[in-house]
């Protein structure tokens, strides 16, 4: 078996921190020692306390409930203000499909936000199916935390306009290592009030995965994964993986000058192939505005894009307004990427462009790699997860067509750990690799690899539109906190 070469971007950060490097913590060759110190000023992620003191939600929990494992409440009630709940606390929500929309009205502190997550292990879906309009979650109460749930919509209708995922409407907010599919759109927020404050700031989505959003329209594919606008603080993106949407993947955008597009941060995304199940492929990533107000402030670091050839869509900034600046940081980009109208300040470096890049002229950047021609050798990324210890994101561009690859997990998995890897195109059935990490390489499958196809619709993800064993993300976790 032949190993290929080995890229691990150890890119963590302290929670809610501004982004910052590590120094050198990329190596060449499998099996390459890494830099493990961590990044920011919090340290690594931390394993949860799955205890009394924490509250608890069941399928078979009432509102007569105390929130303790012995008398749990509903969902309905636990999301509300029920007594007891305060700055800091967890709320545990326990295995189970919950019908309905909901509506978090918790409220945290700077420093001690309230916590909903899915009690560790369990699968925990939120489905809306039935809902004409609500959302499956609203968020309207400040430093919230919204961790490892399903969101989803489990209806049929793929030819009618979808309910949103999440509609993020409170300042201070993370959506945490979520899956968030066959909804509308998938996180949308961040729009402006009649008395021109934001509702929404401050929104970090992390370590999310998105797919199969949207519908097909009589005209087009709709539905977004990001639909994103801000003003007034900074709205980031982050270690998400975005594919196969019905219409763009990020769309952190406005269509009048009734919102704003600024201030954006993109970091360590994935994303392929949205627009596939639409019939048409749009951007993977797109940052723009069609009014007056300028786009600004607009970051992309170490994202990684592929697509079905280098001609095909990639990356569009700016849409119909003249915009700012720009600044584009050690992304690897397969498709093209393109600068719509004019920008008064873009900077460039470190990059890896496979595919034209229009709208700019690429001599005036020169400290990036720019190439029509499909790489020769493999590029594997590893991304650790900061909310998480054990998991990460793992990134196979497969040029040199083999039928698995093998790695170095020893950057995220402790010896004599547990772990899994998941297909993150198809990551509730089972792992396509398990084991115990004795230290040596481990070997991952490329072919006879299944996506999860949009309910209602299988056939809207044509075989010649799909990745293959060509490019392939994994969502690997161990066994760190058990």
């Amino acid at each position: 078996m032949r190993t290929t070469r080995l890229s691990v971007v150890w890119f963590l950060l302290a929670l809610l921190a501004g982004p910052a490097g590590c120094g050198d913590c990329s190596g060449s060759g499998a099996g390459t020692p890494v830099d493990s110190g961590w990044g920011g000023d919090g340290g690594p992620p931390v394993c949860p306390s799955q205890d009394a003191t924490g509250f608890h939600v069941t399928l078979d929990g009432t509102p007569e409930g105390d929130g303790s494992l012995a008398a749990p409440w509903d969902i309905v009630t636990g999301l509300d203000r029920p007594g007891g709940v305060g700055p800091g606390d967890t709320i545990w929500i326990h295995a189970g499909r919950y019908i309905g929309t909901f509506v978090v009205k918790q409220e945290g502190l700077a420093g001690a936000p309230v916590t909903l997550r899915a009690w560790l292990g369990d699968r925990v879906t939120l489905d809306s199916n039935g809902a004409t309009d609500a959302p499956v979650m609203q968020i309207y109460h400040e430093w919230i935390i919204l961790q490892d749930l399903e969101i989803t919509n489990s209806g049929t209708d793929r030819r009618s306009d979808r309910p949103t995922g999440i509609y993020v409407g409170a300042d201070h907010v993370i959506l945490a290592n979520l899956a968030i599919h066959d909804v509308g759109t998938g996180v949308s927020g961040g729009q402006l009030r009649d008395d021109d404050t934001q509702e929404g700031t401050d929104i970090l989505v992390y370590g999310t995965l998105f797919y199969n959003n949207g519908w097909l329209g009589t005209d087009r594919g709709h539905g977004h994964h990001s639909y994103l606008t801000n003003r007034d603080s900074v709205t980031r993106l982050e270690d998400n993986v975005l594919f196969y949407a019905y219409g763009f993947g990020v769309h952190n955008y406005s269509y009048s000058d009734s919102n704003y597009v600024r201030n954006n941060e993109l970091i360590g995304n994935v994303w392929f192939l949205n627009g596939v199940p639409g019939g048409k492929l749009y951007d993977n990533c797109m940052v723009g505005h069609d009014g007056t107000h300028v786009v600004r402030d607009v970051l992309l670091r170490e994202n990684y894009g592929w697509a079905l050839s280098p001609g095909d869509r990639d990356v569009r900034l700016g849409w119909d307004t003249p915009n700012e600046n720009a600044t584009l940081e050690d992304n690897y980009l397969v498709g093209e990427t393109i600068f719509q109208e004019a920008w008064t300040g873009i900077r460039m470096s470190g990059n890896t462009f496979i595919g034209p890049v229009t709208g700019v002229d690429p001599l005036d950047y020169p400290d990036n790699t720019y190439t029509d021609t499909l790489p020769t050798q493999n590029h594997v990324v590893i991304r650790p997860n900061r909310f998480e210890p054990g998991r990460a994101h793992v990134i196979v561009y497969n040029w040199e067509g083999l039928d698995s690859v093998t790695v170095d997990l020893g950057v995220v998995v402790p010896l004599d750990t547990d772990f899994e890897l998941r297909n993150a195109q198809n990551y509730f059935e089972a792992p396509v690799v398990t084991g115990t990490y004795d230290g040596g390489l481990v070997t991952i499958p490329l072919t006879n690899l299944d996506i999860a196809l949009p309910h209602g619709d299988p056939d809207a993800i044509p075989l010649d539109q799909r990745t293959g064993r060509d490019f392939n993300v994994f969502v690997l976790r161990s066994a760190v906190c058990d």
